[in-house]
């Protein structure tokens, strides 16, 4: 892929289809969609922006595409979950998630976060080497809070 102008903008009700595609595509393809997914994906803003929390996308200013999802899910004034984070296929590799997770990460402590945390699943190595990268770890003695069951590591960083 060659270099792109992109944007990362806020969530507005237009923006919930694209949050909702982009992350069953990437679900379907590696897991099952499970009911905790349809319940968030079919109302963002009932589950995430209503409670506290906000939504991130990248848009492709060449296409005017939405090409990548996050969302920041708060859980108490200062702990928030890195959640449902997505890349379109073809631009996955590209950078996009990188800065995503940054603006993400960003929005987090302007929110006066301490602790972000995130669940994952192992096998999902792109984007395990990513949330390294950003300066997450493995948080070992924990249980999960949502009932995903392809979740097996939760990581955590303190901002």
């Amino acid at each position: 892929m060659t270099q792109t102008n992109f944007t990362v903008i806020p969530f507005t009700p237009e923006l919930a289809d694209d949050f909702k595609t982009i992350n069953q595509a990437w679900i379907e393809k590696y897991f099952e969609v499970e009911a905790e997914d349809l319940r968030v994906l079919k109302d963002p803003k009932k589950y995430l922006i209503d409670t506290g929390g906000q939504i991130l996308f990248v848009r492709d200013d060449k296409t005017n595409q939405i090409i990548a999802a996050c969302a920041l899910k708060k859980w108490a004034d200062d702990e928030y979950e890195l959640s449902k984070m997505g890349v379109v296929e073809g631009y996955q590799g590209s950078g996009i998630g990188k800065v995503l997770a940054q603006a993400i990460i960003e929005e987090a402590r302007v929110r006066g976060c301490k602790r972000l945390f995130l669940e994952s699943n192992r096998k999902l190595t792109p984007a395990m080497k990513l949330y390294q990268k950003l300066g997450f770890k493995e948080f070992v003695n924990h249980e999960s809070r949502v009932d995903y069951h392809r979740c097996d590591i939760v990581m955590e960083m303190f901002l």
